[in-house]
């Protein structure tokens, strides 16, 4: 006797059935699992009970926290990421199997610099921001950590209170490529 959602019916009224075929499937909604897939950069912080924050268009402006719970132990040749596994309760069965969902994986608070994500230039080859020398513009090759509500973590590359440009930063590019 156990209690659950019906995910697959196998069989239909008259069908003959043998012993040992399964009729049907049940799943507990109570909580639910989330996959993860962690960039190479950012695994080393991937651990068992590290805070997920999650968010999901269907609930606007809500919040839902869970852990980690198991961390994969191989990386995906072709997409360069590590897969984790966040359990999750999940009250009055909000949450369905096949959902996506916006995860931030919180390590323990830190001080870091940051720029707007935006500010950032992705190259390919290096990341690039523009800096504000004076009344002249430099272009300053950076290192890049964890991205989180539209700023990213500068590791390298970058000093505390220097001026980065925020906007337009790509014409600035584009007129000093000329």
């Amino acid at each position: 006797p156990i209690s659950g959602v019906l995910s697959e019916l196998a069989v239909r009224e008259g069908a003959m059935v043998q012993p040992g075929t399964a009729a049907f499937t049940l799943v507990d909604l109570s909580s639910v699992w989330i996959t993860v897939e962690v960039p190479e950069a950012q695994a080393a912080m991937l651990r068992p009970g590290l805070r997920a924050e999650t968010r999901m268009q269907s609930y606007p402006g809500r919040g839902f926290e869970g852990r980690v719970d198991y961390v994969y132990p191989e990386l995906n040749a072709q997409t360069r990421t590590v897969k984790a596994r966040v359990t999750l309760a999940n009250p009055g069965l909000i949450f369905r199997p096949g959902m996506l969902v916006e995860v931030a994986l919180l390590s323990a608070a830190r001080r870091v610099l940051t720029v707007p994500t935006e500010a950032v230039i992705q190259t390919g080859a290096r990341s690039v921001v523009v800096v504000m020398d004076d009344e002249r513009f430099r272009a300053a090759t950076v290192k890049t950590g964890a991205e989180r509500d539209g700023r990213t973590e500068i590791l390298g590359g970058l000093k505390v209170g220097e001026r980065v440009v925020a906007s337009g930063q790509f014409l600035i590019d584009s007129e000093a490529s000329l």
